[in-house]
């Protein structure tokens, strides 16, 4: 059996490798294509391992993401077609679904949050696997068919966090600054790229830098996503030195070096709140189910406007308390996608 990943971000890195190396270990082949975008290719190499560069970054305009999505599906049209064919796709990849559906290759699909743009997968005929914490009418109301939704126990991040003894871990020097009696409060940006950004977090994400900046033992450390958000502590005059995180860091050994995040939804936010760190939502987007959920259980506060930013505790860390809803997620959704792969619907072949 020959399993294909496409990597399309960092974030994906941290879940998708995990499963696809438990394919691996039941005697599958792995293929892994990936686009330059952020820090991916400094994330696979990191876990050395041998990917084909597709494709990079489309840009922000709805039109630039339609144009770079038709080229990236047929530029991995191609280098598919090169090497030894797939039988089965596994990512959150829309460029990867349409090649594969175009291949006649059946695509299992990772998604964690119901409000993304789901029209792709429903064209590919994708089979989604999501935590059974989101109800399956969010994606039956997008057109997803019922035969093609497994639900499974657990989250995203216990594929993540799976094989590694997160207590143990490490925690990173940030740019050579040595850990002190200081709060290091972690800050992600939005991801204004993305297709369900709104400017409401961006407004949300600058007042709490600005909150931060104010209070005496905080310290920022800025983790941007793009080169220009480094830009955004420009005029605040923090309290303490800023750290800017200038190249990549790997994510467990980041978050032992913090003491709470602030993030605008996203991965950063859910590893967080798994982990036991304080995690504040700076998400002015719909919220998913997935972070309805740790807010409800104490893992996670959803800030829903300026008004709520004096909520930020900026106190010291506890330390870890991994949430482990499921740790043999990974061997679970290995085992279903080797026994559902060769019953999927083929689609046509080009």
């Amino acid at each position: 059996m020959v399993v294909w990943t496409d990597i399309e971000n960092e974030p994906q890195v941290q879940y998708l490798l995990p499963l696809v190396e438990a394919c691996r270990r039941r005697g599958a082949v792995v293929r892994v294509t990936a686009r330059d975008y952020g820090s991916t290719f400094e994330s696979l190499r990191a876990r050395d391992v041998a990917f084909e560069a597709v494709g990079a970054s489309y840009g922000a305009s709805k039109s630039s993401k339609v144009r770079g999505l038709a080229t990236r599906t047929r530029a991995l049209r191609s280098v598919v077609r090169r090497g030894e064919r797939p039988d089965v796709l596994i990512s959150a990849s829309r460029a990867a679904a349409l090649a594969a559906r175009s291949l006649g290759i059946p695509s299992f699909v990772i998604s964690d949050y119901e409000h993304a743009n789901l029209t792709v997968y429903r064209w590919t005929r994708s089979t989604i696997l999501h935590p059974d914490v989101i109800e399956p009418s969010a994606y039956l109301a997008a057109g997803i068919k019922q035969p093609r939704l497994l639900p499974f126990s657990g989250l995203k991040e216990d594929l993540t966090f799976s094989g590694l003894a997160l207590e143990a871990a490490d925690a990173a020097v940030l740019n050579g600054s040595p850990r002190d009696s200081r709060v290091r409060v972690l800050v992600r940006p939005p991801a204004e790229e993305s297709h369900y950004y709104r400017e409401a977090s961006r407004t949300l994400y600058l007042g709490a830098l600005r909150h931060v900046a104010r209070q005496p033992q905080a310290v920022i450390v800025l983790a941007p996503r793009y080169a220009r958000q480094r830009d955004d502590l420009a005029g605040l005059e923090p309290e303490n030195p800023p750290i800017v995180l200038e190249h990549p860091v790997p994510f467990l050994s980041l978050l032992r070096a913090v003491d709470l995040v602030l993030c605008s939804g996203g991965t950063m936010l859910r590893e967080a709140a798994y982990l036991g760190i304080p995690a504040y939502s700076l998400f002015a987007s719909e919220v998913g189910a997935v972070d309805r959920h740790l807010a409800a259980i104490g893992r996670a506060v959803l800030l829903a406007g300026p008004e709520d930013l004096t909520r930020i505790r900026i106190e010291p860390t506890r330390g870890f308390d991994p949430l482990r809803s499921n740790p043999h997620l990974v061997d679970e959704l290995a085992e279903l996608i080797v026994a559902n792969a060769g019953v999927a619907d083929d689609g046509g072949r080009a």
